[in-house]
C-alpha cells in the first residue's frame, strides 16, 4: 500500500497525491500533512466510491517538502519534496495522462461535504504593491467554517493579513443546498507564495486557495474585473491588424455611394512638420473612401525648406496650400484655413496624425441620414513610433459633465461650417483652443454625434502633442480659463479647478440658498446596520438642512422599535413612518416621499455609511442645476473596492443575450482611476443606483415616483431612464463617497426570489429595449468586451 506515484500530478495551485485505500477503511483513517519544519499544511481528502484509491490535495508552497502521514490499516508515512512532485507530474502527464486526469482538480468533482475556496476576482490595486483577491468560501453547512487565515509559502500563519468576510447565503447546487460566504484579501505583489485557508472540523481537511506566483498570474489574467478589456495591448493589436488587412482590399466603388454627399474642408495647420509624418497625413486623406473633400494645409513655417519642397510636390487638385509669413499660433493658423474653406463642414486635423480610410465616409453617411447633425467626433487610438495602433479611446456619446472635466472629444472633430465661422478659435486660449471651442459649441447645439468606431490615429512621437500633453502647464491654465468662462456663460455658480492630472479639471458647484433635503431610508430590523448609517449621517455630514425619514417595514424585533424611539429622541430631524404592506421597494419609497417636506429627495439604503463630509452638498450642487434630474454617489465595499461608479446598460449582440444592467468598474480599488479615469470623475450616465440617489421632488412627482411593478430590482434603473426620457441628465458624482455593506455579502437569488428577479429584468428589457439594441450612450459596446 502507500502512495500511487504514477498518479502524482500538479494542477492550478495544487498538488494531487493519490494513495491506495481499501473501501472498508475509508472511515478509519486520519491524515496529517506538515512541512519539513513541522508547520501544519492544509489539505483536502477525496475518494470515489468503488475505487481503491484516495487523493490528498495540498497547495503548492515554496517550502522544500512535505511529510505525509496516514494512520489506519492502510496507513503510511512518507516525505515528498515539491521538486520531486514537479518532475513526477511532468513525467506522469506524458506517460500516464489518462491516470493523472482522474486525480487533477478532483476537488471540483468531489464538491459535496467539503469546504472549497474559489477566486472570482483578481486585480492589481492601483498605485499600491498589492493584489486584491475576492471570491467565495463554499461549505456544506452555515457553520462548517471555523477559521479563515492566510499562510506564507512555508505554511506559517500570517496574523497581519486580514480576510474580510461577508455573511453566509444559501445556494442550490445540483439539487443540494450549500452555503457561500464572500471574502476579500490583499496580498503583496512579488514572487512570494501565500495560501488562503478555510478550516473546520471535518476529517476530510480544509478548503484552500493557493496563491503561488503562477496561480496569481493566472487569476489576474482570467479573473480581472476591468472594463474595456478590448483596449488591452494584445486584444487591440490583433483587432487593428485585422482591420488594416481588410481595408487594404477596399476600393471606393466597393461601398455604397452617398447621394448628394456634403463636402468636407479638412484644416491642417503645419508647423515644422517632419516630412515622413507629413506624407502619412496627406496619404491618409487622399486614400479616403469618401472623395468629396478638400484638404487645406496652412503652412506656418515658411523658412522650412524641406517642408516647402514637399508642399510643391502635391498634385491632387483637392489639396490647397495657405502660406503664412509667420507662425501666428495654433488658433490663428487654424483660422486662416477656416477662412479659405469652401466646404459644408470643417474637419480639424493635426499635422502628424492619420485617418482611417472610412473616417469621412462614416461622417457623410451619418449626415445624409440625419442632416440636422451639427458636429461629429469618433473614437481614436495612438500611433506609436513602431507604426502600431495602441491604447484605443472608446468614448462616450455627448456627455456635458464629462466634457467639463476633460476634453474627451478631441478628434476627429467635424463641425458645420456656419458654427465654425461664427465661433472661430480664440488665440487667447492657445494650448486649449480646441477645448474652448468645444465648450462654446456645446452652448449652441446638442446635435453632436459620436461615431462609435476608431477612425483617428493620434501619433505619439517626441514632437507630437499626444506625447507632450502632460508637460504643458500653460495649456492646463488655458483650459481652466476656458472652462470657467463656459460655466459663467451658462449662469452656473461654479468654480473650475485644476487637478493633479494634466488636462483634467474639477468643477465645484455652489449651493443656492439652503433647500431642505429629505433622506428616505427603508428599514426592517437590522438595528446595528441602521444605527451605523444614521450615526454617520449625523456626525459627518457638513450640509445641515436635511431631514431623515425611516420607513419601518414589517420589523419584528423589540430592539428595533426601542431604537426608533431612541434615535427620534436624540435627533430632532429624524422621524419614523410605518409601511403596513408587503415588501415592495418602489411602493415603500413612494409612500415615504409623501411623508417628507424636502424640495430634494435622497433615497438611501440602511446599509450605507457616510465617508466624506461634503457628500450631500456635492450631490445637491449637481441636482440644483436645471438640466439635472438625478444624481448618484460613488459607493465602496467595506474592503475599499468599488461597488458602484454608475450603471451600464449592456449592448446585446442578439435577442438571445440577457444583458445587464451592471455596475461599472465594480471591484476595482478605491483610488483606481479606471479606463480613461472614468471611475474617479463626475460625469453623465444612463443610470445610478438608488442605494444613494438624489432627485428633485418636482421630477419625482412628474414621473409618478418609482414604478411599483419593479418590486425589488431595477426600479432605480427604470427611474433614471425615465428621467433621461425627460431630457434631464443623470449624474454620477465621484466626490460623494459612502460605504455600501449589503452588496458585499449578497448571495445568489434562488427559488421564488430568482423568478421575481428574472421577471423584473424582463420588464426592464421590454420597457427599454432600445438600450439593449443600440447600447449604452455613455459607455460604448466595447466596454464589456
Amino acid at each position: 500500500m502507500g502512495i500511487s506515484y504514477r498518479g502524482i500530478c500538479r494542477g492550478f495551485g495544487a498538488a494531487y497525491i493519490p494513495f491506495f485505500l481499501q473501501q472498508s477503511e475509508i472511515d478509519n483513517i486520519s491524515v496529517s500533512v506538515v512541512t519539513d519544519a513541522g508547520a501544519s499544511v492544509p489539505f483536502s481528502l477525496h475518494y470515489q466510491l468503488k475505487e481503491e484509491v484516495a487523493t490528498i490535495a495540498v497547495p503548492l508552497l515554496s517550502c522544500k517538502g512535505l511529510l505525509i502521514s496516514v494512520t489506519g490499516k492502510c496507513g503510511f508515512k512518507t516525505r515528498l519534496s515539491f521538486n520531486a512532485i514537479k518532475w513526477l507530474s511532468r513525467f506522469n502527464y506524458k506517460i500516464n495522462s489518462s491516470l493523472t486526469s482522474r486525480f487533477r482538480d478532483i476537488e471540483s468533482d468531489s464538491y459535496f461535504g467539503k469546504i472549497h475556496v474559489r477566486c472570482n476576482v483578481a486585480i492589481e490595486a492601483y498605485n499600491k504593491d498589492e493584489i486584491i483577491i475576492k471570491g467565495v468560501i463554499c461549505s456544506p453547512q452555515r457553520d462548517s467554517v471555523k477559521n479563515v487565515y492566510v499562510t506564507n509559502g512555508d505554511s506559517n500563519i500570517l496574523d497581519e493579513y486580514h480576510v474580510g468576510m461577508g455573511h453566509p447565503s444559501q445556494i442550490g447546487f445540483q439539487g443540494f443546498h450549500r452555503y457561500e460566504t464572500s471574502f476579500s484579501l490583499r496580498i503583496p505583489k512579488g514572487d512570494k507564495t501565500f495560501c488562503l485557508v478555510a478550516s473546520g472540523d471535518s476529517p476530510y481537511g480544509s478548503g484552500f486557495l493557493s496563491l503561488d506566483p503562477a496561480a496569481v498570474k493566472f487569476m489576474l489574467d482570467s479573473k480581472s474585473p476591468v472594463f474595456y478589456k478590448s483596449a488591452y495591448i494584445e486584444s487591440y493589436a490583433h483587432a487593428s491588424k485585422m482591420r488594416n488587412r481588410s481595408l487594404s482590399f477596399v476600393r471606393s466603388n466597393d461601398v455604397p455611394s452617398i447621394q448628394q454627399g456634403v463636402k468636407f474642408s479638412i484644416i491642417v495647420p503645419l508647423f515644422n512638420t517632419p516630412v515622413s509624418f507629413f506624407w502619412d497625413m496627406v496619404n491618409s486623406v487622399e486614400e479616403q473612401v469618401y472623395e468629396n473633400w478638400e484638404l487645406i494645409l496652412v503652412n506656418a513655417s515658411p523658412n522650412n525648406a524641406a517642408l516647402s519642397d514637399e508642399l510643391a510636390r502635391l498634385s491632387d487638385s483637392r489639396v490647397k496650400v495657405v502660406p503664412l509669413t509667420e507662425n501666428k499660433g495654433i488658433a490663428e493658423n487654424t483660422n486662416a484655413g477656416i477662412e479659405a474653406a469652401s466646404g459644408d463642414y470643417i474637419v480639424f486635423f493635426d499635422h502628424d496624425d492619420t485617418l482611417d480610410r472610412f473616417a469621412l465616409y462614416r461622417y457623410a453617411e451619418r449626415i445624409s441620414i440625419h442632416p440636422e447633425t451639427d458636429a461629429l467626433y469618433c473614437d481614436e487610438d495612438f500611433l506609436n513610433e513602431d507604426g502600431e495602433y495602441v491604447d484605443p479611446h472608446y468614448k462616450s456619446d455627448l456627455n456635458l459633465d464629462l466634457l467639463r472635466v476633460h476634453n474627451y472629444i478631441t478628434h476627429l472633430l467635424c463641425v458645420r461650417v456656419s458654427f465654425v465661422k461664427d465661433l472661430m478659435l480664440r488665440k487667447s486660449f492657445d494650448g486649449a483652443q480646441d477645448y474652448d471651442f468645444l465648450l462654446r459649441l456645446c452652448e449652441r447645439t446638442k446635435n453632436i454625434f459620436h461615431v462609435r468606431e476608431v477612425l483617428y490615429h493620434w501619433r505619439i512621437s517626441d514632437s507630437s502633442t499626444a506625447k507632450s500633453a502632460g508637460n504643458k502647464n500653460y495649456a492646463d491654465e488655458a483650459g481652466k480659463r476656458a472652462l470657467q468662462e463656459h460655466l459663467d456663460r451658462c449662469g452656473l455658480n461654479a468654480v473650475a479647478e485644476l487637478t493633479d492630472t494634466p488636462c483634467f479639471y474639477h468643477v465645484s458647484y455652489a449651493i443656492k440658498d439652503e433647500p431642505l433635503v429629505s433622506i428616505v431610508i427603508p428599514n426592517k430590523d437590522s438595528v446595528e446596520v441602521l444605527r451605523r448609517c444614521i450615526d454617520s449621517i449625523e456626525s459627518k455630514t457638513s450640509y445641515s438642512s436635511y431631514e431623515i425619514l425611516i420607513i419601518e417595514n414589517n420589523s419584528v424585533e423589540k430592539e428595533t422599535f426601542e431604537y426608533y424611539d431612541s434615535v427620534c429622541a436624540t435627533f430632532d430631524n429624524v422621524r419614523v413612518a410605518t409601511w403596513e404592506g408587503p415588501f415592495n421597494y418602489s411602493a415603500i419609497n413612494n409612500y415615504g416621499v409623501g411623508m417628507t417636506n424636502g424640495e430634494y429627495l435622497l433615497f438611501l439604503n440602511n446599509d450605507t455609511e457616510v465617508i466624506e463630509p461634503n457628500w450631500l452638498s456635492s450631490m445637491l450642487g449637481f441636482c440644483q442645476r436645471d438640466d439635472v434630474g438625478a444624481v448618484g454617489a460613488k459607493l465602496l465595499y467595506p474592503d475599499n473596492t468599488v461597488q458602484h461608479a454608475g450603471v451600464l446598460m449592456i449592448y446585446c449582440n442578439s435577442e438571445n443575450e440577457m444583458g445587464g444592467p451592471i455596475h461599472v468598474f465594480n471591484n476595482i480599488d478605491r483610488d483606481d482611476p479606471g479606463y480613461m479615469r472614468r471611475a474617479v470623475i463626475s460625469q453623465d450616465l444612463s443610470a445610478v443606483t438608488a442605494a444613494c440617489m438624489m432627485t428633485k421632488r418636482s421630477i419625482f412627482e412628474q414621473l409618478g415616483g418609482f414604478n411599483e411593478s419593479f418590486e425589488v430590482a431595477f426600479n432605480d434603473v427604470d427611474y433614471c431612464l425615465r428621467v433621461r426620457s425627460l431630457d434631464q441628465l443623470v449624474v454620477f458624482d465621484a466626490d460623494a463617497l459612502l460605504y455600501h455593506y449589503e452588496s458585499f455579502s449578497r448571495g445568489y437569488e434562488t427559488g421564488a426570489k430568482r423568478a421575481r428577479f428574472m421577471r423584473e429584468q424582463g420588464k426592464l428589457r421590454t420597457a427599454w429595449a432600445d438600450y439593449y439594441v443600440n447600447g449604452d450612450p455613455y459607455h460604448c459596446p466595447m466596454s464589456t468586451r
